[in-house]
């Protein structure tokens, strides 16, 4: 009932037209991960076409229940505990009870994370409603949408029932793949990648000769971003490379953990995490070398921005990153999890700067196209 009285409280006017979507995601803005990020430039962007929409998201603390980002309305209205089980019941409770109350206002429900509980709500408005429904695969290789949904209670069972969405969309063609192989029909799969805005994200121009050399690792930081392989090789680099730091920017589960590590590995000099940053472009424009170490990635936002920057990149085989880079054209390409070649490819680019300088003008055409 509390539910239904807090979903019931915000009423924007919704304009009649054949395309009405709901945006389901469990965070959203003013949390800015790569999804999120995402579902909010498609959101404005759509709205900008003419399409009307609205975004279902999780409540969080100290901001309001319901409010209009760049014209488009969200609600706060998906309610979890801290109880393993309870915590996945209440979402789709949640989802549930506001999909049902608003089912005459939308046509299509578009949830950006395909394992989570969102979508399988959302098939049963399918089923029982008739509305159309499009999921968005995030991430491939570990933390695959489709491995951590099989690893899940009922998984199984519910990516049987999951292969039946209207349409699923990948960012890479791992991706791809990953979801032929999983079993979905090959014409509900629409690869569609992400983008970068050229015009914020521009050129930076070389920085100085004899400046101290700036590694810049932006990202969440758990264990599949690589983080504490990164560290292991910035030790090695650091010890040819005494003008040379490293910037972590980000936060997350692991921060604690890696700060630990970098005491462990004594890099307290030459390593700086700088936590949370608003403003990226000032982060990329500061830096020298961008490094990606991730172990499972989709298509990464922040590394199309440094390639947008004409920055030398170095990052791994995984994902989205093999469709943006080719090795020696316009980055360097690693193995995951192998501090050793990481660190040789981090010295390679220290040490060459007209290499450098050529990868990264690459990079930036790479992002334009």
């Amino acid at each position: 009932l509390y539910y239904l009285a807090e979903i019931g409280r915000c009423n924007p006017v919704v304009k009649n037209n054949s395309h009405n979507v709901v945006m389901v995601i469990s965070q959203f803005y003013p949390l800015l991960g790569g999804a999120e990020i995402q579902a909010q430039r498609l959101s404005k962007a759509l709205l900008e076409k003419s399409v009307n929409v609205s975004v279902l998201t999780r409540r969080l603390k100290g901001v309001p229940a319901c409010e209009v980002v760049d014209g488009v309305p969200v609600y706060r209205a998906i309610r979890t505990v801290q109880v393993p089980l309870l915590w996945g019941v209440c979402f789709m409770v949640s989802v549930f009870i506001f999909l049902y109350r608003r089912r005459k206002e939308y046509t299509i429900i578009h949830c950006h994370i395909l394992q989570e509980f969102q979508t399988v709500v959302a098939l049963f408005f399918k089923s029982v409603f008739n509305k159309k429904v499009i999921v968005k695969m995030s991430s491939s290789g570990e933390t695959s949408d489709i491995k951590l949904l099989k690893r899940s209670l009922m998984g199984k069972l519910f990516f049987r029932w999951i292969t039946k969405v209207d349409a699923v969309v990948s960012v890479c063609k791992q991706s791809s793949q990953d979801l032929l192989h999983g079993g979905f029909p090959e014409e509900n799969i629409v690869e569609i990648p992400n983008g970068v805005d050229i015009h914020t994200f521009v050129q930076r121009p070389p920085r100085p000769v004899g400046k101290e050399r700036t590694i810049t690792f932006v990202g969440r930081l758990d264990r599949y971003k690589g983080v504490d392989f990164l560290l292991e090789a910035f030790k090695r680099v650091l010890s040819g490379n005494r003008n040379s730091r490293l910037l972590i920017v980000g936060t997350g589960p692991d921060e604690a953990l890696l700060k630990k590590t970098a005491v462990t590995l004594n890099l307290q000099e030459g390593v700086h995490f700088k936590g949370r940053q608003e403003d990226v472009l000032k982060v990329l424009s500061d830096t020298d070398i961008f490094v990606l170490p991730t172990l499972s990635e989709g298509m990464s936002n922040v590394l199309l921005e440094a390639m947008a920057c004409g920055l030398p990149i170095v990052a791994t085989a995984v994902g989205g990153n093999g469709d943006l880079i080719s090795d020696r054209h316009n980055g360097l390409l690693v193995s995951p999890g192998d501090p050793h070649a990481l660190s040789e490819a981090l010295m390679e680019m220290l040490g060459n700067r007209a290499l450098a300088q050529r990868l990264g003008d690459q990079a930036r055409k790479t992002a334009q196209e």
